[in-house]
């Protein structure tokens, strides 16, 4: 398994180390959960674009316009 060697000034070890033994977890297996989730995040599941239009069914339909005539009345501030 490749490694990765990082840099930490001594108060962020300190803030890594702690974080990692309150999730009972290795520091190399927390780093490594920690960097899945940022490449992971703002991506779309695979397949996620497959599914559009995939829903065949009549009860699937376009909601009515509604009237701007039918909201409440708002408060003046």
């Amino acid at each position: 398994m490749p490694q990765l060697t990082i840099y930490l000034d001594a108060e962020k070890e300190a803030a890594v180390r702690e974080a990692a033994r309150r999730e009972g977890k290795s520091l190399s297996r927390w780093a490594g959960e920690q960097f899945a989730k940022v490449l992971g995040a703002g991506r779309w599941p695979e397949g996620y674009f497959k599914l559009f239009g995939s829903v065949d069914d009549e009860s699937f339909r376009v909601a009515e316009e509604l009237k701007g005539s039918l909201d409440a009345r708002r408060e003046e501030l």
